[in-house]
């Protein structure tokens, strides 16, 4: 049973608590603007140089900058993507989930739950982490199914099914209420597609913005998950969620924006992901390093999850 939460100021001063707090918008308008320009760029340059190189380079490039869409909209789901709170929901709604095919509106309570409920039987994530370690066949299957477009299939048809299974007073009401959940997920879709048709082609619309979110980004958050909150200690607020250190290499293709602070994240959940490393080392200097979660490196955490 994990212990009571512990509260920011039990582990900081309030002066550190503010300083990691404190929000800097025009890190969020630069960190969307160029997720959205590497996109474009890595597919242009797949139109422009059409070959297996350029090709993969984009497929990865768009599932990592599309992971790092996600990420953002779930530093909007904490209302720390930008200070103005209606700002802040429509940029996270318009230009971060709805492009992914998801929705604040549904994540953020979800999310909650995880953050209240952290790897108990109560956490809607356990699911995520229950399963590791695993063998190393298990995992090598669950990479192809990745890979192959398996596991994307499933995520994203569970999601149409669920939306599909909404309910109404009757027919005309179900269909509106359907329309109101998915209306953000067509439009956003519907310009992307615009967009790539009159610049370049419509086929690349399917090639290489939805195959990578099929592939590269459903393996990108299957090893997210299992870096969080897979095989850890699980006693306390220190130990059911782990940092994970990472090369300049690894946070360019599969961990933007801080996202492997994970343990800061948790502890200071009123931290924008820009000021995670900072909280990181006023944990460290504050004399906490020894009761934190931490791995060295993501082929750490694997060789714990896997081989078993």
């Amino acid at each position: 049973m994990v212990t009571p939460s512990v509260k920011p100021l039990d582990l900081i001063s309030k002066d550190q608590y503010e300083e990691i707090k404190k929000k800097e918008d025009w890190r969020n308008v630069l960190s969307i603007t160029l997720s959205w320009l590497q996109m474009i760029a890595a597919i242009t340059l797949f139109y422009l140089f059409p070959n297996i190189f350029t090709f993969l380079t984009a497929v990865i490039i768009v599932g990592s900058r599309q992971f790092s869409l996600a990420v953002l909209a779930h530093d909007g789901a904490h209302h720390l993507l930008f200070s103005n709170s209606r700002v802040n929901d429509w940029a996270t709604q318009w230009l971060c989930s709805y492009p992914i095919f998801t929705d604040n509106r549904v994540y953020r309570p979800y999310h909650f739950n995880h953050h209240r409920y952290t790897e108990t039987q109560e956490d809607p994530d356990l699911v995520l982490s229950a399963p590791f370690p695993v063998t190393k066949k298990s995992f090598t299957r669950k990479v192809l199914r990745d890979l192959t477009g398996r596991t994307g299939l499933r995520r994203y048809g569970g999601a149409i099914s669920s939306i599909l299974k909404t309910k109404g007073n009757n027919l005309f009401d179900k269909q509106l209420k359907i329309l109101e959940k998915i209306h953000g997920f067509l439009l956003t879709n519907l310009f992307i597609f615009l967009f790539l048709s009159l610049t370049m082609h419509w086929s690349v619309f399917f090639l290489l913005w939805w195959l990578p979110a099929f592939t590269y980004y459903s393996l990108i958050i299957r090893i997210r998950n299992i870096a969080e909150h897979a095989v850890t200690p699980g006693n306390n607020d220190f130990d059911n969620t782990r940092t994970t250190k990472s090369s300049l290499f690894t946070r360019l293709l599969m961990v933007p924006h801080n996202v492997n602070y994970h343990l800061e994240h948790h502890l200071f959940t009123r931290c924008p992901w820009y000021n995670l490393p900072k909280a990181h080392q006023m944990l460290i200097d504050n004399g906490y390093a020894d009761k934190m979660c931490i791995e060295n490196s993501y082929s750490d955490v694997l060789k714990k999850a896997v081989g078993a």
